[in-house]
C-alpha cells in the first residue's frame, strides 16, 4: 500500500514524552497517515469519541491512567473496542509483554525502536483491521442478501402461490363445462378471476421492483414531474378497484404542482398508497389523493375513510423483516411488500414518509418530497 492510500487512515499516538510524540509522529507523517497525538488517558479517549481513529500507538508509563489500564477501558467500550493497540514503551520483561497482550494489545514495540520495524508494524496492523471491516460488511451484505432470498421465498410459496390456486380452480370449473356462460354464478367466477390476476400481477410487479432495490440493481434518476398528472393516471388506473366497493376517489392536487423524484418510484409509492386505503375502505367510503407546495417541498397526501390502524400495527407496518399486512375490508390479500417500498423509495428521493390513523376512523400517509 502507497503513501497516497494510507491518507485513509488515522493512526493516534498516546505518549507523555513530546519528543516520542515528535519522532513517531514524523514516521507516520511520511507514509502519508493522518495523524493525532496525546499526551494522556482521557485527551485519548476524547479525540477517539470525536474522530475515526483507525490504530492506536500507546505507551505504558503514563501519569494518570496508565496504557495498561487504558487499553482495558478501550477493549470494554463497544465504540472502541475493535481499534486495534500496539503498545510502543520501554518496558522490555517477558511479563511486561505478555500484560500488554492481555490488556489487549495486539502487537508490541519496544524503544528505543527502529524506524523500519515501527512503520511495518503499523501497516500490517491497519491491513488487517482494513481486511477484517471488509470482511464484516461482506457478512452483513450476505445477511441482507440471505432476508431478501427468505423474504422473496415466503412471497412465492405463500401470497403467490394462494392466488395463483385459486385462479387455476376457477378455469377448471370453466373448462370442464360445470358452470353455464351468462348465467350469474359464471359472471361472478369471471370477475373473480379478474381481481385475482390483477392483485397477483400487482403483486409481482411489488415483489420484482423490491427485489431490484434490495439487490442494488434499481438506480434513482430524479427529474421534474407533474403530479396532477401522475396522480390522475393513478386514479383512472385504480378506478374500477374502487367502483366495486362504491368508494368515491378525489383528486385534490393543485395546478402545476411539480416535484423533482425518479417517475417510477414515485408512480410505485403513489399506486401502492391509494391501492392500500382502497383495500381498507368499506363500501360506500373515500380516498382523497391530495398535493400541495410547502416552500421548497411539495407534500402529497392520501386520505381514507377506512378501518384505520391500531396503535400497535403501527410500529409494524414498515418492520424490517418484511412488513405487515390484514386482509381488506373484503378479504384482499397482501404481502406487506407495498408499504416497505413505498419507504423505501420515498428515502431515495430524499423525501419524509409520516402516518397518521384512528381506528374507525381512517388512515392518513403523508409524503414530503423535494420540489426543485
Amino acid at each position: 500500500m502507497d503513501p497516497k492510500d494510507n491518507t485513509r487512515f488515522s493512526v493516534l499516538v498516546v505518549d507523555d514524552n513530546k519528543e516520542n510524540l515528535k519522532v513517531v509522529s514524523n514516521f507516520l507523517k511520511e507514509k502519508g497517515y493522518r495523524i493525532a497525538l496525546s499526551l494522556n488517558a482521557d485527551d485519548a479517549v476524547k479525540i477517539l469519541s470525536d474522530n475515526k481513529i483507525d490504530l492506536v500507538l500507546l505507551d505504558i508509563m503514563m501519569p494518570g491512567t496508565d496504557g495498561y489500564t487504558l487499553c482495558r477501558n478501550l477493549k470494554s467500550n463497544e465504540l472502541f473496542r475493535e481499534i486495534p493497540v500496539i503498545f510502543l514503551t520501554a518496558k522490555t520483561e517477558t511479563a511486561d509483554i505478555v500484560e500488554g497482550f492481555r490488556a489487549g494489545g495486539v502487537d508490541y514495540i519496544t524503544k528505543p525502536f527502529q524506524k523500519e520495524e515501527l512503520l511495518a508494524r503499523v501497516q500490517n496492523q491497519i491491513d488487517l483491521a482494513h481486511a477484517k471491516k471488509q470482511i464484516m460488511e461482506q457478512a452483513q451484505q450476505i445477511m441482507k442478501i440471505q432476508k431478501t432470498k427468505d423474504r422473496l421465498y415466503s412471497v412465492i410459496a405463500h401470497d403467490i402461490k394462494s392466488p395463483f390456486a385459486n385462479i387455476s380452480m376457477l378455469l377448471s370449473s370453466i373448462a370442464e363445462g360445470y358452470l353455464k356462460p351468462d348465467s350469474e354464478e359464471y359472471n361472478e367466477i369471471l370477475q373473480s378471476l379478474s381481481a385475482s390476476t390483477k392483485e397477483t400481477y400487482a403483486l409481482l410487479e411489488n415483489l420484482l421492483r423490491w427485489t431490484r432495490a434490495q439487490t442494488g440493481d434499481l438506480d434513482c434518476v430524479p427529474e421534474r414531474i407533474n403530479l396532477q398528472e401522475l396522480a390522475y393516471n393513478i386514479i383512472r388506473h385504480l378506478g374500477p378497484n374502487a367502483k366495486k366497493k362504491n368508494i368515491a376517489l378525489e383528486l385534490l392536487v393543485e395546478d402545476e404542482l411539480h416535484c423533482f423524484a425518479d417517475n417510477m418510484m414515485l408512480q410505485s409509492i403513489l399506486q401502492n398508497l391509494v391501492s392500500n386505503a382502497i383495500k381498507f375502505t368499506p363500501d360506500n367510503g373515500s380516498v382523497i389523493v391530495s398535493g400541495k407546495r410547502r416552500g421548497g417541498e411539495v407534500q402529497l397526501q392520501v386520505r381514507d375513510t377506512g378501518v384505520g390502524i391500531p396503535e400497535d400495527n403501527l410500529r409494524k407496518l414498515f418492520g424490517e423483516e418484511g412488513g405487515f399486512t390484514t386482509p381488506g375490508t373484503q378479504n384482499e390479500k397482501g404481502s406487506g411488500l407495498g408499504l416497505i417500498l413505498v419507504r423505501d423509495f420515498v428515502r431515495r428521493n430524499k423525501g419524509t414518509l409520516e402516518v397518521e390513523s384512528k381506528v374507525g376512523k381512517g388512515t392518513r400517509f403523508i409524503v414530503t418530497l423535494p420540489a426543485e
